[in-house]
């Protein structure tokens, strides 16, 4: 069964498209914008829905109506949110993004930071019948025993180490993972790292995980069996690039959930990334199966 867990964060994006970022204070003009649910673990959700396959997703947002919201937009993408934590006196998570003509985002971010710590941890009922869990790094107290359920049962463990994993007992989700997909920035931020294959062999300090490394245009980058390979990136007219990331990790589990090789994930991973990235709005420009598939077959 194609079935992944998602957990972490869930936002409402306030999301702007202006021509260039702020220099300073002042007053500027948006040619646009959005109200969008958003979230790493949130929108990796929503693309294995929007893939054809089984989603949930597991995170804590407040008793509000922002969190309202943001529920409800996952159960409107087909997305089981059953086990989702309601924090009373909370603040959901919030994002301001801004959206550049070159399709770069700008994300500020408010969470309670009482948020996290008052989810009750994943009880491993709520991962009855999954195929897989992915995380990110924003809830370790729902992440690591998430990670270790699925990994005790044999199940891939996926993390995306999108920031800081020494914050908040980040290297302890790295431990508990099977695969690690980080963003470049912070892998080399993370290990200290002269170049990309340098910082990969390192990371083999903090887990056994099987590693890679998104870099934006420049594709992915992984290690297996001791050598560091490489994917270039799709060609595309990139229009917004928010959200990318996510789709990339979603599209990634979902792949080796249906027992794909780990290089026709990626590639496949790849694809749905490049098609978000021609759309606006983060979470609506999210492809679905027929899309990707159309894309990679005519991008051999």
């Amino acid at each position: 069964m194609s079935h992944v867990t998602c957990i972490g964060i869930a936002t409402l994006d306030l999301v702007f498209r202006v021509d260039t970022y702020p220099t300073g204070p002042g007053k500027y003009p948006a040619h646009g914008r959005d109200e969008i649910g958003g979230g790493v673990a949130a929108n990796a959700a929503v693309t294995v829905a929007a893939l054809g396959g089984e989603a949930a997703f597991i995170g804590c947002v407040g008793d509000d109506l922002t969190g309202d919201r943001i529920v409800a937009g996952l159960a409107s993408a087909g997305v089981d949110v059953a086990a989702v934590r309601r924090v009373a006196g909370a603040a959901s998570p919030l994002s301001a993004v801004l959206v550049d003509g070159t399709g770069d985002r700008l994300i500020v971010n408010h969470a309670d930071p009482d948020l996290f710590s008052a989810g009750p941890p994943v009880d491993h009922h709520e991962l009855a019948g999954t195929a897989a869990v992915l995380t990110d790094m924003r809830w370790p107290g729902g992440a690591v025993p998430a990670l270790l359920e699925a990994r005790e049962r044999g199940l891939p463990a996926i993390v995306d180490c999108d920031h800081d994993p020494a914050v908040n007992r980040g290297t302890e989700i790295l431990a508990a993972a099977t695969h690690v997909i980080f963003s470049l920035p912070t892998l080399m931020a993370f290990t200290g790292g002269a170049d990309a294959e340098e910082a990969m062999r390192s990371v083999a300090e903090h887990t056994d995980a099987w590693v890679a490394a998104t870099a934006g245009d420049e594709g992915v980058y992984w290690l297996d069996d001791g050598s560091v390979h490489h994917r270039s990136a799709f060609v595309v007219d990139v229009v917004d690039t928010l959200g990318a990331g996510d789709v990339f990790h979603g599209a990634f589990a979902l792949a080796i959930v249906e027992g794909q090789s780990v290089e026709s994930a990626l590639r496949f991973a790849t694809g749905a990334s490049a098609v978000k990235c021609t759309r606006t709005g983060g979470r609506a420009g999210i492809p679905d199966r027929r899309e990707v598939a159309a894309f990679l077959e005519s991008n051999p």
